[in-house]
Order: structure tokens, then C-alpha cells, then sequence
């Protein structure tokens, strides 16, 4: 059986205005290697530095609105290195595909608050 937080991130494909929704509140992303290791080197959530890094996984919390994440990956194998963004969560759920080709990425997230 799965533990851990409830995952609270999911991948939105068909928006145009952004890549992920979710609900306000703390979440852990990590990233895993698929071809090589992945390493994140910097990131920000909302224009703050997010830290401890170098580091596989990042903690930050989601505010209301359409937010910013940026991060940078470092690939061990820097020609075609890949990896895997998930959700650390009960049901580690995968966001998105990472690449060398692409190393810094800027994410949107979309929190709501349901009542």
C-alpha cells in the first residue's frame, strides 16, 4: 500500500496557460533518471530561490492563481540523458518527461481553491 501525502499535482496536456493544476499547499517533486542521472541545479517557485540544491527533489509550497516554477537540470550523460518529474506522494505521480536537450524549464501551475 502506498504511503505518503495524498498527491495534489496533476499534468494538464490541453492547456494552453499551463502545464500543471493542483490545489494550494506544500508539495515534494523529484526527479529520476532514465537514461543516466538527473541532478536539479536551481530552481524558483514563484521568483524564490528554492533551496538546498544540487538536489533529486525540491519542496515549495503552491500558492492561489497561475504560478511559476523554473528549474535547471544537470544530466550525467549530457548528449541524451532523460528523466522522469513526479510528485513525491502515496501515489508518486508522474508530471513530465526531463531531456538534456532541454535542461532549464519554466512550469506553470494553476492552484484553485475548492470549497
Amino acid at each position: 500500500m502506498p504511503t505518503g501525502p495524498a498527491c495534489n499535482l496533476r499534468r494538464t496536456p490541453a492547456s494552453l496557460d499551463f502545464d500543471f493544476e493542483g490545489s494550494p499547499g506544500r508539495v515534494t517533486l523529484e526527479v529520476e533518471g532514465t537514461v543516466g542521472t538527473v541532478t536539479i541545479i536551481a530552481a524558483k517557485y514563484d521568483g524564490e530561490a528554492i533551496a538546498p540544491l544540487p538536489a533529486t527533489e525540491i519542496t515549495f509550497t503552491i500558492v492561489s492563481g497561475i504560478s511559476h516554477l523554473s528549474v535547471v537540470y544537470a544530466f550525467s550523460d549530457t548528449a541524451n540523458g532523460k528523466g522522469t518529474l513526479k510528485e513525491k506522494c502515496a501515489g508518486r505521480t508522474r508530471l513530465i518527461d526531463v531531456r538534456a536537450g532541454e535542461p532549464a524549464v519554466l512550469y506553470r501551475i494553476r492552484a484553485k481553491v475548492t470549497t
